[in-house]
């Protein structure tokens, strides 16, 4: 700002040179009240007014330029943030119910193979009072009969067995049928053995247990 300054001042001075030689001497003793301003008092405002005015000129451009500076410092700062949001991992979406429950299903038939008969029982009983579709349900019924028949508790084996039994759609009515046989003969019923086997002939004649069923029935006999 200093280049501007000099320039007005040298201005200022030329025309305080050109008005001393052009204003009038005054051939009056007396003045009125308000004195006339003189040509030079005139300039010096005028050239005050302008400095005045580039100086504020001057503050807003430099409030300008630091608001820019601090909108252009935000600017990176949100580029930045919104790089590391795209670069960060999503989450895996949870798994749906229909998935949970068959993984569940299938962790407890392992539990059962792996003759942890308690840990099979109370992971099919978790997955029935969690609302599982029909289709394994009927199954966990099945399963949990197989683990306690494998504790020898053949009488809660059985109760489980008739449920999976009661089932209108099912896979597992033959396999629930002979294991009520097995069952009631390993509790030294013979009588309800023999006829629980005679209904799996009558009553599924097509399932591939009717040949135990016969093996058994010809070894009580």
């Amino acid at each position: 700002m200093k280049p501007t300054y000099a320039i007005l001042s040298a201005l200022l001075f030329g025309f305080v040179l050109s008005g001393c030689g052009t204003v009038p001497e005054s051939t009056s003793d007396t003045w009125d009240s308000k004195p006339p301003v003189s040509a030079t008092a005139r300039l010096e405002y005028r050239v005050d007014s302008l400095m005045n005015e580039i100086q504020r000129r001057d503050q807003q451009i430099e409030a300008l330029a630091t608001e820019n500076r601090n909108l252009a410092s935000r600017s990176t700062e949100l580029e930045a943030r919104i790089s590391e949001m795209a670069a960060a991992p999503k989450p895996e979406p949870a798994p749906s119910r229909a998935v949970e429950a068959a993984t569940g299903y299938e962790g407890a038939v392992d539990a059962f193979r792996r003759k942890d008969f308690a840990a099979a029982i109370q992971q099919f009983e978790s997955l029935l009072n969690g609302n599982i579709r029909e289709d394994l349900a009927d199954n966990c019924h099945y399963w949990i009969g197989e683990s306690y028949y494998g504790m020898a508790k053949y009488k809660e084996a059985i109760e489980h067995f008739r449920v999976a039994l009661n089932y209108k759609k099912s896979e597992k009515k033959d396999d629930a049928q002979i294991m009520i046989a097995n069952a009631c003969w390993a509790m030294g019923d013979k009588a309800a053995a023999r006829e629980e086997y005679n209904k799996l002939l009558s009553t599924y004649p097509a399932s591939p247990l009717i040949a135990k069923a016969k093996e058994k029935l010809a070894r009580l006999n």
